[in-house]
């Protein structure tokens, strides 16, 4: 009996040895769990023991500011150090002072990846559409991970203006070393726009950019010679400014692609080796970096800081509408402390000055996220 006994006994303990390894097989296969905050970690707790942390991330991208209501993506990261992938997660928010009235379809993709949701009437100021996780398996030092949200909704916001859709994208930078406390480019020289292109900040702030870089430009030349100009409520401001930047009143600007166009055709003419590269869409921390490896970044802001733009104009353009805000103004990134918690501006229309870091990323994701960068 007690040999049937011992038999029993050895028979239950393999099955349960048995069970065990089956269930830590099958979890080396699961997805590890994302952090709860930011910055950098040393070790992961998990079943299978503490991993070491290679580095971990958090961020926000936002949408344009329109019409009281901003679509946002919050996302982490996190790559271990006996693993190639990088693990993402994100969730996509839709902040909106009027709720969703009816059943509406919102979809978020982190670097093709796309997820589609069915989002359901809700009264809440802050609701949370959806979210998302992916392993990046082909993962390499120093990629550029893409995230897009958008949601399709319809309601008037302020001023009549009819919303159809918020679109939230961008590009965020993974990897590749840690990032300055601090970088100042030393010796940019400041130019005023005034007197004689008083609507003309965008080609100005790009003259400053070519001073520094050392080329002979003068603003007015290269205003008169190099940017690309379309008649008010005719004109669409990523194809040409709207307005001639010489008039005080009848000019409205342009966007990040014409000055993109403008410095191409400039550098070109004049035997240049640089390049423009439109930098829209960027988190704030990748014009930082750009600021620290010696590149001023030209950039569209609120300039009302503290308060957020509203729509002062709207034209018909081929069949798109442009919708201008107010207190649009372009600057030059030119230094950043992330300890003072302060960026540093050209402001064409101004002065160079400081301003808080918080109140510089909040006017940057106002206005679009729109950026230039000559390398």
């Amino acid at each position: 009996m007690r040999k049937y006994v011992s038999c029993i006994i050895l028979i239950v303990a393999c099955i349960v040895c048995a069970m065990i390894f089956y269930v830590n097989a099958t979890s080396t296969n699961e997805m590890p769990e994302m952090p709860s905050g930011g910055g950098s970690q040393e070790t992961s707790s998990s079943d299978e023991g503490e991993r070491k942390i290679a580095f971990s991330d958090k961020g926000t991208i936002m949408s344009e500011y329109f019409c009281s209501s901003r679509l946002r993506i919050e996302w982490s990261s996190i790559k271990y150090t006996d693993s190639a992938s990088l693990y993402i997660s994100a969730e996509l928010i839709l902040d909106t002072p009027y709720g969703i009235g009816k059943t509406c379809t919102a979809s978020l993709a982190i670097n093709g990846a796309r997820t589609d949701f069915t989002v359901n009437p809700s009264s809440e100021t802050s609701i949370l559409l959806g979210s998302s996780s992916i392993e990046i398996t082909d993962f390499t030092d120093g990629s550029i991970i893409c995230l897009d949200g958008t949601i399709n909704l319809e309601f008037v916001g302020e001023g009549g203006v009819c919303l159809s859709a918020l679109n939230a994208n961008g590009k965020i930078y993974q990897g590749g070393g840690n990032l300055k406390e601090s970088s100042s480019l030393s010796g940019f020289e400041h130019i005023s726009q005034y007197p004689s292109l008083p609507s003309g900040d965008e080609i100005t702030s790009l003259a400053m950019v070519f001073r520094y870089l050392k080329y002979n430009v003068d603003p007015c030349n290269l205003c008169d010679l190099y940017l690309d100009k379309g008649p008010v409520g005719f004109t669409d401001f990523n194809k040409a400014n709207i307005g001639n930047p010489r008039d005080t009143y009848n000019s409205y600007g342009c966007l990040a692609p014409v000055i993109v166009n403008s410095a191409t055709r400039f550098i070109n003419a004049n035997g240049g080796t640089h390049k423009a590269y439109d930098y829209s869409g960027y988190e704030a921390s990748e014009l930082y970096r750009q600021t620290s490896l010696g590149s001023p970044v030209i950039v569209w802001l609120c300039d009302d800081f503290g308060s957020t733009p509203s729509i002062s104009r709207i034209w018909v353009v081929d069949g798109k509408t442009i919708y201008l805000k107010s207190n649009m103004a372009c600057m030059v990134l030119i230094g950043y402390d992330y300890t003072k918690g302060t960026v540093t501006l050209a402001n064409p229309a101004g002065n160079t000055f400081t301003l808080e870091m918080s109140a510089f990323e909040k006017g940057y994701a106002d206005m679009g996220s729109y950026a230039v960068v000559i390398q």
